[in-house]
This record gives structure tokens, sequence and C-alpha cells, in this order.
């Protein structure tokens, strides 16, 4: 007896794009779907089968490709929880997760266990190039994207409300009575990063202060010490910092100690993750909370319908923030 996988060798396609071509799915071209449809009538395959024998070829392997940047996993502060979220969620719905690390700014080619399809589909996390995102695409497995770097159409996505919780910050520290308010950040390249100078760009400008350029200092992802450093040194230099990570922020506080400065009596500081190490700065840290963890529970949920044919057509969700009031802003 014929089986869907004889039909995708014979028409040169995946047993996913067959799945999908025999249950009407839209996203799969007509011309596919009617060459997959004449093979299937050639070799007399009963399309009524379809839904048993691709729940019966399921690996019950979810991929997660994560790609490291100066940290391991294990000691990036953000990710380690998102991961957290994704294998909980994971074990509730008995499936095994299957983590393949890639190094740090290289082309690479698609990992195996999604080429030779060991999964029955893949979380992107962490920061990868549009060329591969697109290779990833055209496996035609399931795949969701969490946080991506870049701006990217057509696949599901899991995001941050980047902008909001940026203009909640500044916003925060305006109600404070601070006007000169410092951006730092990394490369504003990256996508998160340049929202949330929207955010604080937006939130000037509603409460009528003007945008200055000397008050923002951006590039690389830990050089918080050397931004506010900078900052500092200013004729003028801004009362408060909003810092568009809390890795950035934390680092700045030895700038602010070797100013002979305190925080929060001199400068003001308020970063954005709410990562563990917030809570254990001193003073500790006021920030905007990302709901980390349930991020990669969102995306497992997201995975896991699109394998078991729930939607066809890609999902972007957002996530909101929150502000976490601490002890490293003042009221002036």
């Amino acid at each position: 007896m014929p089986t869907i996988k004889d039909i995708a060798r014979i028409a040169n396609v995946s047993v996913s794009t067959v799945s999908k071509a025999l249950n009407l799915r839209a996203d799969v071209s007509e011309e596919t779907r009617r060459k997959i449809l004449d093979i299937a009538k050639e070799l007399n395959y009963d399309i009524s089968k379809i839904k048993k024998e691709t729940l019966f070829n399921k690996t019950k392997n979810a991929g997660v490709i994560f790609c490291r940047e100066e940290k391991p996993l294990s000691l990036n502060p953000f990710y380690s929880r998102v991961l957290e979220g994704i294998e909980g969620e994971l074990a509730i719905n008995n499936y095994n997760l299957v983590l393949h690390l890639l190094p740090n700014q290289v082309d690479i080619s698609v990992p195996q266990l999604l080429a030779n399809q060991k999964v029955d589909g893949t979380i992107l996390v962490g920061v990868f190039s549009k060329d591969f995102i697109e290779r990833i695409k055209k496996i035609e497995l399931p795949v969701v994207l969490i946080d991506p770097k870049i701006y990217v159409e057509n696949v599901t996505q899991v995001l941050i409300d980047n902008e909001h919780g940026a203009y909640t910050a500044t916003q925060y520290l305006i109600q404070k009575g601070h006007k000169r308010i410092g951006f730092i950040s990394g490369q504003l390249e990256r996508l998160s990063f340049y929202q949330r100078f929207t955010g604080y760009k937006k939130a000037l400008e509603y409460h009528n202060i003007e945008f200055d350029e000397n008050l923002v200092q951006t590039g690389y992802l830990e050089e918080g010490y050397g931004h506010t450093k900078k900052l500092l040194n200013l004729n003028n230099p801004p009362t408060a910092i909003f810092s568009a990570n809390d890795i950035n922020a934390i680092y700045g506080y030895q700038a602010v100690k070797e100013a002979g400065l305190q925080i929060p009596d001199d400068v003001s500081i308020i970063g954005f993750d709410d990562i563990e190490l917030a809570r254990m700065a001193t003073p500790q840290l006021t920030t905007i909370r990302v709901y980390k963890e349930e991020m990669g529970s969102i995306a497992v949920r997201l995975l896991l319908q699109q394998i078991n044919g729930e939607f066809t057509r890609p999902v972007t969700t957002l996530v909101p923030t929150k502000l976490v009031e601490r002890d490293s802003v003042k009221t002036i």
C-alpha cells in the first residue's frame, strides 16, 4: 500500500508538504497541490488515511536552535529563562526537546536535525541572519521565532512589546521630575533595541521634551560602563539614564561609583528585561519586566498548533511588559 512518504519521494517534496496538500492547506501552491494530488491518484492512495498516517509519523521531538553570542546559553540571563519556559511547556505536552547550539556569527548550513526532519518543528532563539531564517523556512517544517533581532515576514513569532515598554520606562522617569534623560543600548541595528529607542523618543516627544542626541550612547551588548561614563562626563549630564537592557544598566553602576556619585541621589537609572541580577544590584534596579518563561511557553503552544494543523497562516504574538519599581530612581 502506498504511503505519504512514497508520494513525497516521487513528487520530490517533504512529507509535510504532501500532508498540507492533501489537507488542502492554503500555504501550498496550486501547482504543487495538483502535482501531489495527481500522484496520489495514480498510486490509488486513500486520502482518508492522511490524518492517521501523519499522526503516526510524528517524532514527538521539537527542535530548539539557539545562536550564542558572547556568552554560552547557561550564562545568558535572558535566554536561559526563555529556555526554561520552552522546556516546561514541551514536557507538559509529552514532547522531547532537541537543543542545537550554533556558533556565533558564522554562515552556517541548516542543522541536520531539520534537514532530515528528525523533529516535528523548531523554535529559533537568539540572533540569526535573514538568509538563515529563509533557509529554515524552505524546509517546510513548522517554525516559531522568539524575539528575532531583525524584521521577518511570513513566519510565526513571539515578540516583546519593546516600544511600549520603553515608552513606559521613559515616562516613569519624566513623572519623577527628570527632563535630561540619557539612553544607552546595544546596536540599534537590532530590532529590539531600535524599538526601545523609538519608545524612548516618543515619550520625550509626548511630554514636549526636546530630543538631544548627545544623551544617546549605543553599540555593543555590554558597554554599559563606557556608555554611562561618557554621559556623566558631559558638561550638562543627565539626571537619569534609561538603559535598554539590564546588563548595561548594572555595568553603568560602576561608572557612577567611579565618578564619586550615588544612585539614585545623584543619577537615577532604569533598565529593561528584569533579569535576576536586577534584584541583586545595590541599589536594586528599577526596570521593565519581560515575561521570559512565558515567551518560551507561548512559542511552544504556537509550534504545536502548527504541527497539529490548527492554523495555516503565520501568527505574531506580542507579549506585554510591566514596570517594576525598586530603588534606583529618585523623584527630583
